[in-house]
């Protein structure tokens, strides 16, 4: 049976599973004789089926790790220090030591086509409404857009920037998940182009925003308005389509800039356990959902249990920050990787990096954005997007001139820009609570405000898995230096990982990435 055919089989099965255990379900056959339009034929099911979809975000090979850590590790942000013997080799860029997403991916995907299909012939009392499909719908084609775009940046080259010769393509495109077994024998799709694959995830977001409402709400756990834009603009930077990029992140800041904290609350917006600046984060809601001692965020990044307090020992610091990351935070005097330092300036966002205990070996400076924010360790909701990356790629956005297709970008200004860059550092440095605000009266040209612009993305998104994706989205010609800025340069096979084995194997359309 191929493999992404067992996807399909699997996710059926999930969905039947998810549906049928609710606790209010009472007197239902065994999940195995429980057909899909059954299983999917009450708002209960249905909701629990979607609340099922945001719960495979949370695995390991999602937002419950990888998709944080594993950027970090593979850029120049991360140092593996050995103290378990995890992401060693991803910080080594050893070949095939990448991301492992697509098989987690495709689930959540096989998942979300089948709930989507059932939607438009649930027949309950009382009748749906056009507002309740409207929230499911949005909802779905928002996390299939995330999880698509995730897995293209993973697998693929950006828009453009393929290299001749290795460039294989995007990833396949299933938005019918079939629900029979012969039907999923007979479907096996090959690699759709990068382009095609952005195709899908702009009709997605764009059919998303249609259904969505209450663009000012504050409820980051689950799918909004504002996070269908704000992830839109993330996609269009992406795909160097700047203007819809602004004009998307201006939507969302028009009413979530204000939650900007000040340095004054910076540290105490990470403390919090739903981040003030999330548009979007994946919630953890009880300890049953703890990812434990071994790979979660709190642990991966940090061997304290709490901030401040080295002599409690939680986790293992597998990863933490090169000396060049915490040069550009403010660091002064940095030996041995943060071993020990002299100073530190009044960017308030250093004070997120602290050294760890020697009880695991050598201390380290370390982060600790992820550090039991719900009252236990290793239970940390995850933001996937925040209002700062909103800013920064507003910024980016207004600061080029010409769009990937040739096309004037409407929002160009470098001004605008500026303000935009201004406004962050200034809310970021304590110093500027009683001083004047910085001008960046040097950065008089487009370059030498974007270099400023990815130099901020750095700092403000350290550890949150941005920096690996900023190298491969802006290409071979980065002024990001891929020679002394990356461990690898941009055309090195080593940028894309393999595609699982299986898949191959088992779906002759599937073509693997260059050199695996």
């Amino acid at each position: 049976m191929k493999n992404i055919n067992k996807i399909y089989l699997y996710a059926i099965a999930m969905v039947i599973v998810a549906t049928t255990s609710c606790k209010k379900q009472l007197e239902i056959n065994p999940a195995i004789s429980v057909s899909i339009e059954r299983a999917l034929s009450t708002r209960e099911n249905l909701n629990a089926a979607i609340i099922g979809v945001y719960a495979r975000l949370k695995g390991l090979r999602l937002y419950g790790r990888d998709m944080f850590a594993v950027g970090e590790a593979l850029s120049e942000n991360g140092l593996a220090t050995n103290k378990s013997g995890r992401l060693i080799n991803e910080a080594a860029n050893v070949p095939g030591a990448h991301f492992g997403t697509w098989q987690s991916a495709y689930f959540a995907i096989a998942e979300i086509n089948i709930i989507l299909n059932a939607i438009p012939s649930l027949n309950v009392t009382p009748a749906v409404t056009i507002a309740e499909r409207n929230g499911w719908e949005g909802e779905l084609l928002f996390l299939r857009a995330l999880l698509y775009h995730d897995l293209v940046r993973i697998y693929g080259y950006e828009p453009g920037f393929g290299v001749a010769g290795q460039d294989r393509g995007g990833v396949p495109i299933v938005t019918q998940t079939p629900l029979t077994i012969e039907a999923a024998l007979a479907n096996t799709p090959g690699r759709a182009s990068v382009d095609s694959v952005y195709s899908r995830i702009y009709a997605d977001l764009n059919s998303a925003i249609t259904r969505l409402s209450n663009p000012a709400s504050f409820a980051p756990g689950k799918v909004t308005l504002a996070a269908a834009q704000a992830l839109f603009a993330r996609v269009a930077l992406y795909n160097r389509d700047y203007n819809l990029a602004n004009t998307m992140a201006t939507s969302v800041l028009t009413a979530f800039q204000p939650r900007i904290p000040t340095a004054g609350n910076y540290v105490g917006s990470w403390t919090s356990a739903v981040h003030p600046e999330s548009i979007f984060e994946v919630r953890y809601a009880n300890q049953a959902e703890n990812l434990g001692v071994n790979e979660s965020l709190q642990t991966t990044y940090t061997t304290l249990r709490d901030r401040g307090n080295p002599n409690v020992v939680q986790g293992f610091g597998d990863l933490v920050a090169q000396t060049s990351l915490l040069t550009q935070l403010g660091f002064t005097g940095v030996v041995n990787a943060g071993g020990t330092f002299t100073s530190r300036s009044d960017d308030a966002r250093n004070l997120l990096f602290e050294r760890g205990s020697t009880a695991r070996g050598t201390a380290r400076i370390e982060c600790t954005k992820f550090i039991g924010k719900n009252g236990f360790p290793n239970l940390d909701n995850v933001p996937v997007i925040r209002v700062s990356e909103v800013l920064l790629t507003r910024a980016e956005a207004r600061a080029n001139a010409t769009n990937a297709n040739g096309t004037a970008n409407l929002s160009f200004s470098l001004a605008n820009a500026t303000a935009d860059l201004v406004a962050l550092k200034t809310l970021r440095y304590a110093a500027y609570a009683t001083t004047q605000a910085p001008t960046d009266a040097t950065l008089t040209t487009a370059p030498l405000l974007l270099n400023e612009i990815y130099r901020q993305r750095r700092i403000e998104l350290a550890f949150e898995g941005h920096r690996w994706f900023d190298f491969k989205r802006l290409g071979p010609t980065s002024p990001i230096n891929p020679q002394t800025s990356t461990k690898i340069i941009y055309t090195d096979f080593r940028m894309l990982p393999p595609i699982p084995q299986r898949e191959i194997d088992n779906n002759p359309a599937i073509i693997q990435n260059f050199n695996y």
